[in-house]
């Protein structure tokens, strides 16, 4: 698990890094998928462009490419066709609900709350109840990027300047702003758009077992409380 332990050393050491997941949702909008994913959130068609201009832009932040994508037969052929095209490093798009899976969570959590100079969270109105962020930026339960202006604004205020130092406070420098976005398909937009000088982390539904809310299949089988992150 290398990249996991790569991410976690980057917290420590004050190194700033985004990281985004590309999944059966953002593949299906890109391509074209009409309907709504289980959440909710809509393949909206505007969406759909913004996320084919991120992919085609070829960021050299993580890429992280959920590999169930690869086995959906409606999509696959379009993946591989984009994959083997674009010049993109691509990461493990699921090491974070991995190590919440397996128990290894803790060491994230913890190197987030002691080494970052503020963890400003993305999200539905029910992440306010994670007591080691210091933000809240509040999102719809769906179809956020219909309301990305807003969002994007209310970030902005406390996105530092970019001209200042990026480095953290092992060298002895200010240490990092670090965002964590749960916001469906639009969490990749936010990301993109944000300054490369913060940690923007893609977080996805990984903290909703702690907080009694399970989403994913294999949140319904753990049995984890909130106090079991620290």
């Amino acid at each position: 698990m290398k990249f996991y332990h790569e991410m976690i050393d980057k917290l420590r050491n004050g190194v700033p890094y985004k990281f985004s997941r590309w999944g059966d949702g953002e593949w299906g909008c890109m391509y074209g998928v009409t309907g709504e994913n289980r959440d909710g959130n809509e393949y909206l068609p505007e969406l759909g462009v913004s996320l084919r201009g991120i992919l085609n832009s070829e960021p050299k932040y993580y890429m992280g490419l959920q590999y169930g994508v690869l086995y959906n037969e409606r999509l696959r052929d379009y993946v591989f066709g984009k994959i083997f095209k674009l010049d993109i490093n691509w990461v493990n798009g699921d090491i974070l609900h991995q190590a919440s899976e397996y128990g290894h969570l803790k060491e994230f959590v913890n190197a987030l709350k002691s080494n970052c100079n503020r963890i400003i969270y993305i999200g539905a109105d029910y992440f306010k109840e994670l007591s080691f962020i210091d933000v809240h930026i509040k999102t719809p339960d769906a179809n956020s990027f219909n309301h990305n202006d807003d969002i994007m604004k209310e970030i902005e205020v406390y996105v530092p300047d970019p001209k200042r130092c990026i480095v953290g406070s092992v060298t002895g420098s200010l240490p990092m702003e670090v965002y964590l976005v749960s916001a469906a398909m639009n969490s990749n937009v936010i990301i993109d758009k944000l300054p490369d000088n913060v940690t923007a982390i893609d977080i996805g539904s990984v903290f909703d077992p702690y907080l009694g809310r399970p989403r994913a299949s294999y949140q319904h089988k753990m049995n984890v409380k909130f106090s079991d992150l620290w």
